[in-house]
């Protein structure tokens, strides 16, 4: 056995026998159904994608304008629900196109059937891969810098990346840079009263608490003890905080407002 398969640890050696087991099933399913319907669902997922990542955002915001839901999640509800429907009828037309013809039993180009289902296992190996690693990447967000053990996702998505060819798993993540920012500051600010009061000192966070809901939700007393008690999840599910959420006109107004650097500002102690 050569030094780099004895490097291997047991994660990655099942990592790869789940592998070897979805493209061999791709391959029988291939030869069984043929190449178009083995095709029907990386081409699903691929029309969905697109579809949605072009129309998606704008979809939302049309069907839920005036609607409680938050304004600022309206464009991630489009993206996925017409994702999900493209997908759907990508995956029917694809189904209809592969199918036998009467008295047929056996499909139509076997072989290229098998390859491409031996493709198509791989690829829905990528995507439980990069499902994991997003899970991952939310707990390395929200889990404690101190906390004495990770997230079963984040140990799992650190073992996979432990070669040079996964290496870049360890810091992929699918949320967008600023969010990312925003969590970290936000995380901070939960565990530091000085920097709030900084923050709320700023000019542009003092026109957006004009807000009666913004401002209503600052002044709460159980939604500062959340805060202090860095429960994130408590903070977001109370009825002060979802009624900021809810705010159309203040989410808008706070998409305007470049909230990383204003943050960052607050977070660093004035100098004596």
């Amino acid at each position: 056995m050569t030094p780099a398969a004895d490097s291997l640890s047991v994660t990655l050696w099942v990592a790869l026998g789940i592998l070897a087991l979805l493209m061999a099933r791709g391959a029988w399913r291939g030869y069984r159904r043929g190449p178009l319907r083995q095709l029907a669902g990386p081409a699903a997922i691929a029309v969905g994608q697109t579809v949605g990542w072009l129309f998606g955002s704008d979809l939302g915001h049309a069907c839920l304008q005036g609607t409680t839901f938050p304004w600022i999640l309206r464009g991630v509800a489009g993206i996925i629900t017409l994702s999900c429907l493209a997908g759907l009828i990508c995956y029917a037309i694809f189904w209809r196109l592969g199918r036998l013809p009467e008295g047929q039993t056996e499909a139509e180009s076997p072989v290229l059937g098998s390859l491409v289902g031996c493709w198509t296992g791989a690829l829905y190996f990528i995507i439980a891969v990069a499902l994991l690693a997003a899970a991952a990447s939310i707990y390395d967000l929200l889990e404690a810098p101190d906390a004495p053990r990770h997230h079963w996702t984040v140990e799992l998505r650190n073992d996979l990346s432990a070669t040079p060819l996964t290496t870049g798993l360890k810091t992929w993540s699918p949320i967008p840079d600023r969010q990312k920012t925003l969590i970290k500051q936000t995380r901070r600010l939960m565990a530091d009263p000085e920097a709030r009061k900084r923050l709320m000192a700023q000019p542009e966070i003092r026109a957006l608490a004009a807000h009666p809901t913004l401002y209503q939700a600052w002044e709460d007393n159980k939604v500062r003890e959340l805060l202090n008690n860095k429960d994130l999840t408590g903070f977001i599910d109370h009825p002060r905080v979802r009624a900021v959420l809810a705010d159309e006109q203040l989410q808008k107004d706070a998409e305007k407002v470049d909230l990383p650097l204003i943050i960052e500002r607050s977070l660093q102690k004035p100098q004596k």
